[in-house]
């Protein structure tokens, strides 16, 4: 048979039922097949299309973010030189408990605390929220927020440590946190707008710890929310998290954290400093010269609180030099008191007696 007859025979005479039943099924199979492909193509297109663009920095193998988010260049502090404790002395902390320990714990090397009250405010237990209104800082002229007393202490950078107390170990939304953080410290920037603004990590929590509500997997959730915050308003994300994190273990390093889990040891504070250090943001100093006289600090009052809020239970109060030493203000700032005159007092008149005149005697007398 010729090739031109064998195309002159129909369909059905070419195949069986059961081949041309076949060959349409397959055919069928086929479209479907290229229909979803050009429909998935089309998906993944508009997906790019609409995600934001994330800028990255290259991570080597030996270090490695524990962030999920990718790193924003020049908002997360990078390695420096280290900048010394003059850095660290002009710099304000505000924060919590954490922030309570960098002035109590004393470092036999460095033969000194970490910060003094003169550049301390923190509360036990205290939240992001309360930034702007709790009365917290004592001076010689009395008791004024974060916020007031920032402007009176002129500090050439800030560094924020809040979110610890607004953890609750179940939302996954970091949104409420995160509108009070940051409206708090708009606040903060617009009473002083000369100071540098850095926002630090909420610090990882140990294995065994007394928190049994709080997780890892929600402080790097709220850090990276931390660190988007800071990306759109220009400032500095100081990311301490990692280095305090053990990856092989999810949690933080042995020896970082105090009995409790939460809080920093005295190992743990020298990591931090150490960090802090070494990934220093020195910038051009837009403070007005000269710098006002600041009245004498006295200090924060760190027990403000009754109540725990990461478990509701009452706080224990803590035997500290901070809160047992009495405080003496110096003599320069105590006010004076004028003296009052005495009253005078009326002499007493003094008594004379009358001179008697003797009469004249005359040389003719009686």
């Amino acid at each position: 048979m010729k090739k031109s007859d064998y195309k002159k025979i129909p369909f059905r005479n070419k195949f069986s039922l059961i081949e041309r039943v076949l060959i349409i099924i397959l055919s069928i199979i086929a479209l479907v097949c290229a229909g979803l492909c050009v429909f998935q193509i089309r998906r993944i297109n508009q997906l790019e299309a609409t995600a934001p663009r994330k800028i990255s920095r290259p991570a080597s193998a030996e270090k490695k973010t524990v962030l999920e988010e990718q790193v924003l260049d020049g908002t997360v502090l990078g390695e420096t030189k280290d900048a010394g404790w003059e850095y660290v002395d002009e710099t304000l902390f505000l924060g919590d408990s954490n922030t309570v320990r960098f002035m109590q714990y004393y470092n036999e090397k460095e033969g000194r605390t970490y910060t003094t009250v003169n550049n301390t405010i923190a509360v036990i237990g205290m939240g992001a929220q309360a930034i702007s209104t709790l009365p917290c800082m004592r001076f010689s002229i009395g008791t004024l927020t974060m916020v007031d007393s920032a402007v009176l202490l002129q500090p050439r950078r800030i560094v924020l440590t809040f979110g610890t107390n607004n953890l609750d170990g179940f939302t996954s939304d970091a949104s409420f946190f995160i509108d009070d953080y940051e409206r708090q410290i708009m606040i903060l920037q617009e009473a002083w707008p000369y100071a540098d603004l850095i926002i630090q990590s909420i610090f990882p929590i140990a294995k065994f710890n007394e928190y049994p509500n709080l997780k890892v997997s929600q402080i790097r959730l709220f850090n990276a929310a931390i660190m988007q915050m800071c990306d759109r308003n220009g400032w500095k994300y100081l990311n301490t998290f990692d280095a305090l994190y053990d990856t092989s273990t999810g949690y933080a390093r042995e020896g970082m954290m105090d009995t409790d889990g939460l809080h920093l040891s005295e190992q743990g504070a020298e990591e931090v400093f150490r960090y802090i250090r070494t990934h220093a943001y020195i910038a051009e100093d837009r403070r007005p010269q000269p710098l006002e006289e600041i009245p004498y600090v006295i200090g924060p009052l760190t027990e403000l609180y009754e109540t725990n809020p990461l478990n509701n239970e009452p706080f224990v109060p803590q035997e500290t030099e901070e809160n047992t030493e009495e405080v003496t203000l110096p003599e320069e700032t105590l006010p004076e008191t004028p003296e009052e005159p005495l009253p005078e007092t009326p002499e007493e008149p003094v008594y004379e007696e009358p001179a008697v005149e003797e009469p004249p005697t005359g040389e003719g007398g009686e």
